[in-house]
């Protein structure tokens, strides 16, 4: 099996988007479907999302809307400045919004306090803080967030990749979620080979990128 590192990833991403034209949003609804085809809906009713204001938050959002369109309970969960939003996320923000979902905003002890409340209360927890790009140490509000999705979830997804991981090696940049399930987009990961231990079972989906864009950028004739 193929695994690529964040960079590469990022420049298949690029590919589709500037040279074939494939919007960004359509990639991100793609993943938010597979994310939500990974999830059994019989077994889990009630979830905590927790976004970043990446596009991996965004992501996170989408896959909020779909599980609110199938009238499961959902409870969202902001970490970021969304004035410094992703283009993407800020779509699928603006959509919840006018779906009047409540989106909380972790900026103090109290938010943080909603969100332990309801990690406790719900089925799964779904982690879309970081994506393949982190580099740096988690700190601060992030890891406080981290901890606690560790220590009170009952169950968690990650998106892409458990965030905290470097998603090229795998090490954990100071503290990473601890995820049941990884749903990994259209190729795996090295940081995910490297370190399956904090991924749980990790599944690669694909978001339908053409093979000309992951053959242009992995060098493959």
């Amino acid at each position: 099996m193929i695994s690529v590192t964040g960079k590469q990833m990022k420049a298949i991403d690029n590919y589709c988007i500037e040279k074939l034209g494939i919007p960004g949003i359509v990639l991100m609804e793609n993943a938010a479907l597979k994310v939500v085809k990974n999830i059994d809906l019989d077994r889990f009713s009630s979830f905590a999302i927790i976004c970043g204001i990446g596009n991996n938050g965004g992501d996170g959002l989408a896959v909020a809307r779909h599980l609110y369109v199938l009238d499961k309970q959902v409870k969202v969960f902001i970490i970021g400045n969304i004035n410094k939003g992703s283009g993407d996320f800020n779509t699928n923000y603006n959509i919840l919004n006018n779906l009047g979902l409540e989106l909380v905003h972790l900026d103090s002890q109290e938010k943080l306090e909603m969100l332990n409340s309801s990690l406790k209360s719900s089925d799964m927890t779904i982690d879309a803080i970081f994506g393949t790009g982190l580099s740096r140490e988690v700190e601060g509000l992030y890891r406080d967030v981290i901890s606690s999705i560790n220590a009170y979830s009952n169950y968690i997804l990650s998106i892409d990749i458990p965030s905290g991981m470097n998603s090229d090696t795998g090490e954990i940049l100071g503290i990473a979620v601890k995820a049941d399930i990884t749903v990994t987009m259209q190729l795996m990961k090295k940081g995910l080979v490297s370190n399956s231990n904090e991924a749980g079972k990790v599944i690669v989906e694909p978001i339908g990128m053409p093979k000309i864009a992951i053959d242009s950028v992995l060098n493959i004739e």
